[in-house]
């Protein structure tokens, strides 16, 4: 018996963007007020450079936390990673962010609240989803949200699924998983014996069998 659904969160219940352009201004502008003399050219080479490593990282499905990605893009600049500054980064980045809830979100979680256990098991280096979603007005209706920054393993890796459903103390047959990511998704949450629900919203072509396909998380 199915007793709790969870659920990805960008790209299933909500979408989002970073606006890159205003997060490099205001953290080129912060790092200058830190001594960092440099321009944005120098700023984006280290970025971008950083974040091959992030990727390596990634591929194993290891995750990197947005403060130690910064601790590592300061070192290079110079600038002392201390605590401080790298939460205030972190408030930048997410700040930078623009969120929505898809239309049909708060009705869809609405009716599976009187139904099932709910949670939320997304991919993040930042807290953006816990941000956004109580900024979304949607904190009420999750028991449970993981994040791979909490536990340093990103979908598709079995672990992040077992975790959560250690946190719900279900087995994986008595929960479904609802994401939009063939692979991250339904490939990880059926390898746990869960039955995975794909979002299917630009209509493309499965390589994984999942239990159930939807085109939104309405149907």
């Amino acid at each position: 018996m199915i007793k709790a659904v969870t659920l990805d969160f960008g790209g299933t219940l909500a979408d989002g963007k970073l606006d890159k352009e205003s997060f490099r201004g205001k953290l080129l502008g912060y790092l200058h007020s830190l001594g960092f003399t440099g321009g944005e050219t120098k700023l984006i080479k280290v970025i971008n450079g950083t974040l091959e490593k992030m990727e390596r990282a990634r591929r194993l499905n290891r995750e990197v936390r947005i403060e130690d990605f910064y601790s590592s893009v300061l070192s290079k600049l110079g600038i002392p990673p201390e605590n401080h500054t790298l939460e205030y980064i972190h408030e930048l980045y997410l700040n930078s962010f623009k969120v929505e809830a898809f239309p049909e979100t708060e009705e869809v979680l609405e009716y599976l609240k009187g139904r099932y256990r709910l949670a939320v098991i997304s991919n993040a280096s930042s807290e953006l989803p816990r941000y956004a979603i109580k900024r979304l007005g949607l904190e009420s209706y999750f028991e449970v949200i993981v994040l791979s920054r909490d536990i340093g393993i990103r979908k598709p890796s079995p672990e992040i699924f077992k975790f959560t459903l250690q946190k719900l103390r279900l087995s994986s047959f008595q929960a479904v998983h609802v994401g939009d990511s063939m692979e991250k998704d339904v490939l990880g949450a059926k390898r746990v014996g869960m039955k995975a629900v794909w979002i299917n919203r630009s209509g493309e072509e499965a390589s994984v069998d999942a239990d159930y396909v939807l085109r939104s998380i309405s149907e």
